[in-house]
């Protein structure tokens, strides 16, 4: 029996529009994000998805710094004082539909931003007690910021907390490690996506806060290479996610495609060792072209299972 699973990476294209949000505050019934997420949960689960997410229909970032002190939000997000505890939770709500909509908290993936993204989308101001983005001070303030959120989501029994972070933001892999430390201490399953060419921290992250490290071979297609890394891999008990399907455009790929990225990953690590996803969010697709590309992940998983049988 094949046991790679599938998981959807972060989003899904079921955000309500302005409208919808205006015939909510003038009429009332359900809230159209409430909505958004309860769809988002039901087209994976159709699709037969393993490891679900609640869509993301939220801007997560803007949300979060609307409730800590000393950040100020309008079009960007400004730091203007020394960061202190949030006022609220905001991840923990739509997680909770997602869980009451599947019925099954270990299917659902809760998604955060990582603290150095989280702190390259600010603008600092030059008279706070921060010098500018890249301030170490900084970034473990924010980190301690998505603890708070992590420490919610962990109430509401979620295992599986994911953040997004770029390669390139990343200065300092001992720092980036450390963060990682501070954000998953006692999270079940953690889990990084990293956008970027993974090739060089691969073996370092082996060794980081984390149990599955999640990466792209679409755009990346140089991720591929990791498999020479199967010795070290086989020293660590982890998993990798692999963004194997094509979610940049509406357009399929030939399964064919798909299982050729997928089986040199299964060759070298193991089926039990993976996760397959689509290499980035979905929610910049049409609704339906979305619910197609997870199809697609399960068509590999039968297409893999066929021949390891």
């Amino acid at each position: 029996m094949v046991r790679l699973l599938s998981a959807n990476l972060s989003g899904y294209p079921t955000r309500p529009g302005l409208e919808a949000i205006e015939e909510y505050i003038r009429l009332g019934g359900e809230n159209p994000f409430t909505t958004g997420v309860k769809n988002a949960v039901q087209d994976q689960m159709k699709a037969g998805v393993d490891i679900i997410t609640d869509g993301q229909v939220r801007e997560t970032t803007p949300l979060i710094a609307s409730t800590v002190p000393g950040m100020v939000t309008d079009d960007r997000i400004h730091v203007e004082n020394k960061l202190g505890t949030p006022r609220k939770p905001t991840a923990a709500e739509d997680f909770s539909i997602a869980v009451r909509q599947c019925r099954d908290v270990h299917r659902v993936k809760a998604i955060l931003p990582g603290p150095i993204s989280f702190a390259k989308s600010c603008q600092v101001n030059p008279k706070s007690t921060y010098s500018s983005s890249l301030d170490i001070n900084l970034l473990f303030d924010i980190a301690s910021i998505l603890r708070y959120e992590i420490n919610a989501l962990k109430d509401r029994n979620a295992r599986l907390i994911q953040i997004i972070e770029r390669v390139d933001r990343i200065n300092d892999t001992e720092v980036f490690l450390e963060l990682l430390s501070v954000l998953f201490k006692r999270v079940k399953t953690p889990i990084c996506h990293l956008v970027g060419d993974v090739n060089e921290l691969f073996v370092t992250l082996l060794e980081g806060a984390l149990t599955v490290i999640s990466f792209d071979l679409v755009a990346f297609p140089q991720n591929c290479n990791i498999t020479r890394f199967a010795e070290d891999f086989a020293a660590h008990e982890k998993k990798v996610s692999i963004g194997c399907v094509n979610a940049s455009t509406a357009r399929q790929e030939p399964i064919s495609l798909i299982d050729k990225r997928v089986s040199a990953f299964v060759d070298a690590f193991g089926d039990e060792a993976i996760w397959i996803s689509p290499s980035e969010t979905l929610a910049g697709l049409p609704q339906s072209s979305a619910f197609r590309k997870l199809t697609q992940l399960e068509a590999t998983k039968r297409r893999v299972a066929s021949k390891l049988s």
